[in-house]
């Protein structure tokens, strides 16, 4: 077991214990307590109503990130993060006082009005706060939320709505922007909304893609953007066992692997929660890691955020970087505490190796004279070391 996975297991056991406070859990008297709640609904007419069911023991993936071990450092409070989806439910019981106005590019609505849910979702994830009678809570859960709506009312993402919708997020002076969406066909526009967040030093976090290849298929899959730019980290999912989600992670160009799969949040309505799974999940988990860092370590660059994400990932048996793999889990503890971080060039980025320049060769001359010369210091060194042993032994024996 890794260092930071000791520490893990140590702050489990405490929370366990009632050393260190966990999120109260009270039975719910509204909803049917489930373990499993059921999977958010895919609506196409009207919007996603309330879940019938409250989680009454943590998720999964809330026990593996263990945000309460961090908690006594930072829970995310004074920063901002921008979610870019379908809006967020302001509505939302543990998103109550949590939710700004936001801003709709598509022009379907508030944008804190969420009718599919999904990006509710991914906002209960970062910053859902604790309710009585839930388990679940969110990773930064003193965390702001801004809803930048970028779905239209047929529940497709239009042309230029990515690139606007960063735009908005930059313009509110968003700290953190997270994306659940993407594209194969990157515009000027695109590529230049990304290069201005950047410069405002916002760390963004985006979800890869997760379609798959037909078996047997030699053909790589088209770069996924925002998740390719190499200014944004890229994060692909993993299920309750560690192993990923997307069947060619690589090819994707994965920084970053959090949970995904099985994961649970919260409904757009009420206190219930929805099973809810995709690279839009991890990537959630890492933009919720991003604002802990940011509140914890304000005077971090944008850049040191995303390299302290990556840096500290758990990698298998402990390494960096894994055998064929530049990408690790997720380890939010090692993120928030970690004292000393390698200031190497990101995983993402190729690093350019300098060949040392070749020694000149030595004429045969001059290498017998260095050779003989130094036979010859050799030799004067080993005369004084026996003078100095036979002087010593004669003074010891004048003493005895």
């Amino acid at each position: 077991m890794t260092r930071p996975g000791r520490a893990r297991a140590v702050v489990a056991a405490l929370l366990l214990t009632g050393v260190v406070g966990a999120v109260p859990v009270v039975p719910a008297q509204a909803h049917a307590a489930a373990a499993d709640p059921p999977a958010l609904p895919q609506v196409t007419e009207g919007c996603v109503g309330e879940s019938p069911a409250v989680v009454d023991s943590p998720p999964w993936a809330l026990r593996r990130m263990l945000p309460s071990a961090v908690w006594p450092l930072t829970r995310g409070r004074g920063v901002v993060v921008a979610v870019v989806d379908t809006g967020v439910s302001a509505t939302a019981t543990a998103l109550r006082g949590a939710v700004r106005a936001g801003t709709d590019v598509v022009g379907s609505g508030a944008a804190d009005r969420d009718c599919y849910g999904r990006g509710t979702a991914l906002a209960g994830i970062v910053a859902a706060r604790p309710v009585t009678g839930s388990a679940f809570v969110g990773i930064a859960p003193e965390a702001t939320i801004l809803p930048i709506r970028i779905v239209d009312a047929k529940g497709k993402v239009a042309p230029g709505a990515i690139a606007a919708g960063i735009r908005a997020a930059t313009a509110a002076k968003a700290d953190v922007i997270l994306l659940g969406v993407g594209t194969t066909s990157p515009d000027a526009e695109l590529r230049a909304a990304i290069r201005e967040a950047v410069g405002r030093d916002i760390v963004l976090v985006a979800a890869v893609s997760d379609e798959t290849r037909p078996t047997g298929s030699t053909q790589r899959p088209a770069p996924w953007f925002p998740a390719a730019h190499p200014d944004v980290v890229a994060v692909g999912g993993i299920d309750a066992k560690g192993v990923p989600t997307e069947k060619s992670p690589p090819e994707a160009g994965v920084d970053l692997l959090a949970p995904a799969a099985g994961a649970v949040s919260v409904a757009p309505r009420g206190n219930g929660h929805y099973s809810v799974a995709g690279p839009a999940v991890a990537a959630a988990y890492a933009a919720g890691a991003a604002a802990l860092i940011r509140a914890h370590y304000p005077k971090l660059s944008q850049a040191d955020v995303r390299r302290r994400l990556e840096l500290s990932a758990e990698h298998p048996l402990g390494t960096w970087p894994a055998p064929g793999v530049g990408y690790g889990t997720l380890d939010l503890y090692n993120a928030l505490t970690a004292l000393e971080l390698d200031r190497t060039p990101l995983p993402s980025q190729p690093q350019v190796l300098r060949p040392l320049p070749a020694a000149a060769p030595a004429e045969p001359t001059k290498l017998i004279a260095g050779t003989v010369a130094a036979g010859m210091v050799g030799l004067a060194g080993l005369a004084y070391l026996s003078a100095m042993t036979v002087k010593w032994g004669r003074r010891r024996r004048w003493r005895a």
